[in-house]
């Protein structure tokens, strides 16, 4: 039979010759992989290797469709996988308009809450306590938009978008005008905002400028053979050009400051900030190598306490430059000219005495069946490396 999906069309011009089981291997198994990615039952990267996760995946999927599960890829199934996946629309509803941006600012078109303010004062300002509460309130209802549009950014890029988006919603909603807390007064630039029909400088292929030895590309380029659309970017990429992270940083209000009682001293249990003090709209910064710049930027989205008041959960908002990730976590862009980004929600849970219980990627803009995700706890409430520093701020 013909596949409609052009990667099962592909991988079996002939059809299957003899069915696919565990510890089979190649470019079927890819393929298979690819469906089932899409689909969501596989959460494993597309290596060609029928393993244990890949097998869990079939029989899963088999399960939905309502035949026996005997985690053996069959013509049946094949059949069963191509019909899934070509009804499948990949597109998230920001990337299917004419106006990414625009769609991401109907605030109403998203049942985003409208944006309260309790005071009566006359004049407003990022130092107003309503602002801060009602910030908190409105970052978690709008990264909500952000998960379901795959909206990417670097880490202080998220954290400004964030902020921009809320801006624009309270002055539609409350008439308040809130400045640029960065620019403070200087000309605002456009957001440079770029989807897989308009790169605009993001990469849109692997094989666009990137390296052919470049480590972590394999599955990428392993799909693009099978599938010539697939495309690095699978939602809206946002980038604010010429605002760095230790900007942002030098122009937020302290909420805490570093104090090198708080090193953990390699014990990854233990944050490295107070984080009793953290409420949703927060921010933390990391200096990476202690030299008094700060080039990480964590947004706080959400905050679950206890009967005491003691913070259990943290919601916490990251991005980095290159989606597919290298050995190293602080990877540079190839260019300046060529770059990627993505952002992942990692979701980290403490104990009783505030130690770390459990670390996970809740969330990736990038599909984890592509890439394996980044950030933990150590990467967000703690300092990686000897001598780095981190503070927790707000908007100022």
């Amino acid at each position: 039979m013909a596949f409609q999906d052009v990667a099962l069309r592909k991988a079996f011009p002939n059809d299957l010759q003899g069915d696919l089981t565990h510890g089979a291997s190649g470019t079927n198994v890819v393929a298979v992989q690819y469906a089932l990615g899409r689909l969501g039952y596989l959460h494993d990267l597309c290596d060609g290797k029928f393993g244990g996760n890949t097998e869990n995946a079939v029989k899963a999927f088999q399960v939905s469709v309502g035949i026996p599960a005997s985690g053996q890829v069959t013509a049946i199934l094949l059949t069963l996988l191509d019909i899934a996946v070509s009804r499948l629309n990949p597109r998230t509803p920001a990337t299917q308009v004419t106006d990414p941006l625009a769609y991401l600012s109907d605030f109403r078109g998203l049942r985003i809450p409208e944006i309260r303010i309790t005071g009566t004062r006359e004049i407003y300002s990022w130092a107003s306590q309503e602002i801060q509460l009602a910030y908190g309130h409105w970052v978690g209802s709008y990264w909500e938009v952000i998960k379901q549009n795959r909206v990417e950014a670097d880490c202080k890029g998220m954290a400004l978008f964030l902020m921009d988006q809320f801006r624009k919603q309270i002055k539609q909603d409350r008439f308040i005008n809130l400045p640029h807390p960065v620019l403070r007064g200087a000309t605002e630039t456009p957001w440079i905002v770029a989807t897989r029909d308009k790169s605009r400088g993001f990469f849109s292929r692997s094989d666009n400028g990137i390296p052919a030895d470049r480590a972590g590309y394999e599955v990428v380029k392993a799909l693009e053979k099978l599938d010539p659309q697939q495309s690095m970017l699978f939602g809206v990429a946002v980038h604010y050009p010429e605002i760095s992270a230790h900007q942002v940083a030098r122009t937020c209000t302290r909420i805490w400051d570093w104090n090198p009682t708080f090193t953990n001293g390699g014990d990854t249990s233990k944050p490295e900030i107070p984080i009793n003090l953290l409420q949703p709209g927060h921010l933390i910064f990391i200096d990476h190598t202690g030299n008094g710049s700060f080039d990480h930027t964590v947004s706080v989205i959400k905050v679950e306490r206890d009967d005491t008041n003691r913070t259990r959960k943290l919601i916490l908002a990251v991005g980095s430059f290159d989606d597919v990730r290298d050995n190293s976590s602080d990877t540079e862009p190839t260019s300046l000219g060529l770059i990627n980004t993505y952002a992942e929600e990692v979701t980290v849970t403490f104990d009783t005495n505030g130690r770390i219980s459990n670390s996970v990627v809740s969330w990736s803009s990038e599909p984890d069946y592509i890439v394996k995700t980044r950030y933990s706890a150590r990467t967000t409430v703690m300092e990686q490396k000897s001598g780095g520093k981190l503070f927790i701020g707000r908007w100022a």
